[in-house]
């Protein structure tokens, strides 16, 4: 066994490709060794904005002799009536490298075939990485790939140097015009110019030497701690954005931080205005007192500490922040000339989409869908002003010039903008939580207020879209509608909202401005776009099958805590050891009676056996009012011994149409039971 290590040297990489590309490598790199019957244990990713680096740990120094049966033509095809090779049988050989004599006659099914034994001597595996890794390298996908020189090679950027090591020995690679050497490159300002890699083992230490930290994780750590450290010469805390934090790991090799400062007259724009600027538009970390209020300090990571260009830099960021800072104070005391109240007539000039109006219009539906919500609720007045209020004012931002120059702080700045015109703080909270979960993995509103506006803003863009005839195809989706509808389930699953959300949907559909020829149509369309979301949502925690059970029995969307509970009982369930015997009964009654029709409730007085009897002592035993999921199992539990014995001594289709009916009605009424916790048939037993 050895060590392998490849390094890719380059012109500076997009920072966004870099993640990327080590993602790329080390499945294409995964592929290519089974494909070509390359063993090894482990393969670890380095990047940093001039390198890609693969360290492939107890590679195989050579593919196992490799032994296949080749099935050629039929027998009496490749063989003549005196037992002679034909050229069919000759031509089979010679295409399999195999001596004609080494062929042998085995049957399939009832035809006799001719078939080799062909042995493929296993090759070093230095052989093979020639021309394996530069396809793997080559195959890297990304935007904005480019061609240099003269060359039809395309990459992110131009390759300058290719290490290629296994173990001591070198093991020659070449892409475009770049042969592979041992000679690596160090940082760009403080390295060697050529560093010498002893051997994969001692890459990572070797150029750590030469000022480059390799290994991203080991990186990040670094910008963490040095930001945190220099923060602390202020008195204060730096705030790590985890994704700014990636971003500058993968702009520098070895992290130099800079302390810059700017006026604290800028202190009065609100500070989440200060933070985009920041960290959005130039990455630089904020830096905040013990009590989270925001200093006139920030810092960046340099790729350099020679003073006079750590100074320079300096300078130039607190240049930029300056003026980027002169125009956001000059649009802050503009908009709050004028309430935020005062600005939604103006939403009358916004389109929202074509078809559906105005944001002034949008905004009238959504007040329309989160009264009807509120009422579902049965909010109190005081909850339902709150509401009302946080909806009107939810896009009046939108028109602000903050907004318009910084369209990420959509929300946001309604929220700062409410407070200072003294809405309260349910209102105001309501407004910059209504856009909340942002993503999949967002946070959510913990606000009523900006649940419920929330919802309505949502609801009523998935039901205008769909109005239009716009649903989302394929990985297609420019509205975000199936984040807007996972965002809707997650609100009401996590925040314990007992919401009707088919109700909402029909309400939301019903105010469209939209001509509908076939509202119910409509309205079932939306309904299963929102159950696939959350059947894919659920599927990520439990089983597919179990989830499918427990979505086909009742409206799922009806009540969301239900069916969450359900999920978790039936998950339980199905992992008991006499699992087996439960999913039987359930399943064999509905085989018996899915196309049936029988009466309602079945009339005890025609039953004829005992059996008969105990089965409906068993359904009446089960009472649905207030039912634990888990007591309805146990209770199901119960009933299987009783529902087998049935089986086994009573013919459901008995020649007497009213006995037959009477035990079909029976059953249904079983059935009902376990439908009341899930589809049994959806199951995989």
């Amino acid at each position: 066994m050895a060590n392998y290590l490849l390094e890719i040297g380059t012109e500076e990489l997009p920072y966004k490709f870099i993640p990327s590309a080590m993602e790329q490598l080390k499945e294409c790199c995964s592929k290519a060794f089974e494909e070509n019957r390359i063993s090894y244990k482990n393969i670890t990713i380095y990047g940093t904005p001039r390198r890609l680096a693969v360290i492939v740990e107890d590679i195989a120094e050579s593919q196992p002799t490799f032994e296949q049966v080749m099935k050629g033509p039929p027998a009496k095809v490749a063989f003549d009536e005196n037992g002679n090779l034909t050229q069919a049988g000759l031509g089979f050989a010679k295409k399999q490298n195999v001596n004609p004599e080494n062929l042998y006659k085995e049957s399939v099914g009832n035809v006799e075939y001719v078939f080799a034994k062909v042995k493929e001597e296993g090759r070093k595996t230095a052989e093979v990485l020639k021309d394996l890794v530069p396809n793997i390298v080559l195959k890297l996908q990304g935007s904005h790939f480019m061609r240099w020189a003269d060359l039809e090679v395309k990459f992110s950027r131009p390759i300058r140097w290719i290490v290629s090591l296994m173990n001591q020995e070198e093991v020659k690679i070449r892409i475009a015009d770049v042969e592979s050497t041992r000679c690596s490159r160090g940082h760009r300002f403080y390295g060697e110019k050529e560093v010498q890699i002893n051997s994969p083992d001692t890459y990572a230490e070797d150029l750590y030497k030469a000022h480059v930290i390799v290994d991203p994780a080991k990186r990040r750590e670094e910008v963490m701690k040095q930001a945190s450290d220099i923060a602390k010469s202020v008195n204060g805390n730096v705030h790590l954005n985890p994704e700014l934090v990636d971003e500058v790991t993968y702009i520098v090799e070895w992290p130099y931080p800079s302390l810059g400062s700017f006026d604290k007259k800028y202190l009065v724009i609100p500070k989440d205005v200060i933070v985009t600027v920041m960290a959005a538009h130039q990455r630089y970390f904020p830096v905040f007192d013990t009590n989270g209020q925001l200093l006139n300090h920030f810092i960046t990571m340099a790729n350099t500490n020679e003073p006079s260009a750590l100074e320079n830099i300096k300078r130039g960021n607190e240049r930029v922040l300056k003026a980027r800072l002169d125009d956001a104070i000059f649009f802050y005391t503009e908009d709050t000339r004028r309430t935020l109240e005062s600005r939604v007539e103006d939403l009358k000039g916004v389109t929202f989409q074509k078809g559906l109006g105005t944001i002034y219009d949008k905004v009238s539906r959504m007040r329309e869908i989160s009264y009807f919500i509120s009422e579902e609720l049965n909010l109190d007045k005081a909850a339902v002003d709150n509401i009302e209020k946080t909806t009107l004012l939810s896009k009046a931002d939108l028109v602000t010039s903050l907004v318009r120059e910084f369209t990420e702080l959509q929300g946001v700045i309604g929220s700062d903008y409410a407070r200072l015109d003294g809405e309260s703080e349910e209102v105001s909270t309501g407004i910059r939580e209504h856009y909340m979960p942002v993503s999949a993995e967002g946070e959510l509103a913990n606000s009523i207020t900006g649940q419920i506006a929330g919802i309505s803003d949502k609801i009523d863009t998935i039901a205008g879209v769909f109005a239009l005839g716009k649903i989302p195809t394929g990985s297609a989706d420019p509205l975000g509608l199936r984040r807007a509808a996972l965002g809707i389930v997650l609100t009401i699953m996590n925040k314990d909202i007992n919401l009707n959300l088919s109700k909402v949907i029909e309400n939301a559909v019903s105010i469209q401005p939209v001509k509908i020829e076939n509202k119910e149509l409509l309205i079932q369309e939306i309904r299963e776009f929102i159950i696939q979301r959350l059947r894919i949502y659920l599927t990520e925690s439990y089983k597919y099958d179990v989830v499918e059970a427990a979505l086909s029995t009742k409206d799922p969307l009806a009540d969301l805590k239900d069916l969450i509970k359900r999920v978790e009982v039936l998950s339980k369930l199905v992992q008991k050891e006499n699992y087996n015997l439960f999913h039987d009964a359930a399943n064999r009654i509905h085989r018996i009676i899915k196309s049936e029709q029988f009466n309602p409730t079945p009339d005890p007085s025609l039953f004829v056996q005992d059996i008969e009897s105990q089965l409906w002592n068993c359904v009446k035993s089960i009472n649905e009012d207030n039912l634990d999921y888990n007591e309805l199992v146990s209770k199901l539990e119960a009933c299987i011994p009783v529902i087998e014995k049935f089986f086994d001594e009573v013919l459901v289709m008995d020649p007497n149409m009213d006995i037959r009916q009477n035990r079909l009605s029976l059953l249904g009424n079983m059935r009902e039971k376990f439908l009341k916790l899930a589809d049994f048939n959806k199951i995989v037993a």
